[in-house]
């Protein structure tokens, strides 16, 4: 599944402004929201699919690195850490966040 470069809705409330904006993913924080991450860790923060794939892919444990898109489509130098589960490509997260 392509992750990385994918292009998504930005849902949650966290980050002021953001909701209902279109938004790219440039890479995932795995674990960032466990209260024992390791920010240290080699694989902390993965920019390629491959490597995510290796990793076991996203979780609702993980932040997402992503940059509001402008009108003419290009991504923003502003970039956020939004929470996996707060992006519209991401369902399956939200539900099981819920159950939780």
């Amino acid at each position: 599944m392509k992750i990385i470069g994918t292009t998504t809705t930005y849902l949650g409330h966290e980050i002021p402004g953001l909701k209902g904006v279109r938004v790219r993913i440039f890479g995932v924080m795995r674990g960032a929201l466990r209260p024992d991450v390791d920010v240290d860790a080699e694989d902390y923060f993965v920019t390629d699919d491959q490597a995510l794939a290796r990793c076991g892919g996203i979780t609702r444990f993980d932040r997402v690195d992503v940059a509001h898109l402008r009108p003419d489509g290009s991504a923003s130098f502003v970039h956020c850490d939004a929470k996996a589960m707060d992006l519209e490509c991401f369902p399956g997260l939200i539900a099981a966040s819920e159950h939780a």
